[in-house]
């Protein structure tokens, strides 16, 4: 192999950033589809059609986009995923109040969250991603939920603000291996207000902070804000690969451009992403 189509990282384990050990992890969310369409055969097919074989559902989005309720929606999305080939690897959580203050109120988000947590398990996906926030009513609903959720196969991850120090230490004190940290890549904000994984040099050291809280990732690029599609801006992609590979992080390489480009040109710069990745830093 030659070094166009690899890259040494730096453990003295010698392994290789190779693109198709990038490609056997990609994954594309959702979330780039537009908030008024609903997900369905086409969309998956779509994607398929780029070459991604892994997918996030983004329950985020309210309905139509996404209704883990409607039990036609569910079951058309597993269906064209298995006609596919497509393996829904992860799921976003809706956007409820988990840490709400009022307890009858937040009893109930937890009955929506593990509703939408068992209909993510159905489809297949091992990981739930949810803004949980990270204060002690947090900390009960993320308790409660694992509890409820005993003996299934999901992980809850908790999705970062701007300093994943934060994020970090609040795993900590959940202290389950069936709970964990995702990264958003362009959520964090250094001291001076500027995203660190756009710096060279710091990037790096920003992603091994997470160390083996790390379950899941949303990447995509930063110009002046978030979720461009990749190489669209200015982050420092080689850092954050080679701190994953420091960390042995073992999760899926989920993008989530968003929709400010079109979905064709977005799904296109994703599926090109391990080879475009290897061309810029395998030099």
């Amino acid at each position: 192999m030659s070094n166009k189509n690899k890259i040494v990282h730096g453990k003295a384990s010698g392994s290789e950033i190779t693109a198709e050990r990038i490609r056997e992890r990609l994954g594309f969310s959702t979330a780039a589809i537009p908030v008024d369409r609903r997900i369905g055969t086409k969309e998956i097919a779509t994607i398929r059609e780029a070459g991604i074989t892994r997918m996030e559902i983004c329950g985020y989005y309210p309905p139509p986009h996404y209704d883990y309720k409607d039990r036609v929606q569910v079951s058309e999305i597993m269906a064209e995923c298995q006609k596919q080939g497509i393996s829904v690897v992860s799921v976003h959580g809706p956007q409820i109040p988990y840490a709400c203050p009022y307890e009858e109120v937040r009893k109930a988000v937890i009955r929506e969250a593990i509703v939408s947590a068992r209909v993510a398990e159905e489809m297949g996906a091992s990981i739930f991603v949810a803004h949980f926030g990270t204060n002690y009513l947090s900390e009960k609903t993320v308790c409660e939920m694992l509890e409820q959720l005993d003996g299934s196969s999901i992980r809850l991850t908790i999705e970062n603000g701007e300093d994943l120090r934060d994020f970090a230490a609040f795993v900590d004190r959940i202290g389950s291996d069936r709970f964990g940290m995702i990264v958003d890549i362009g959520h964090t904000r250094d001291e001076d207000g500027v995203n660190p994984f756009i710096k060279k040099d710091r990037a790096r050291e920003v992603m091994s902070l997470c160390g083996h809280r790390l379950f899941h990732l949303h990447l995509h690029d930063f110009v002046d804000r978030d979720h461009y599609p990749p190489f669209d801006g200015h982050i420092q992609w080689d850092e954050i690969f080679h701190a994953l590979w420091d960390i042995d992080y073992t999760g899926e390489f989920m993008f989530e451009p968003g929709t400010r480009v079109s979905l064709e040109d977005t799904l296109k710069k994703t599926a090109a992403f391990p080879e475009e990745f290897v061309k810029r830093y395998g030099g």
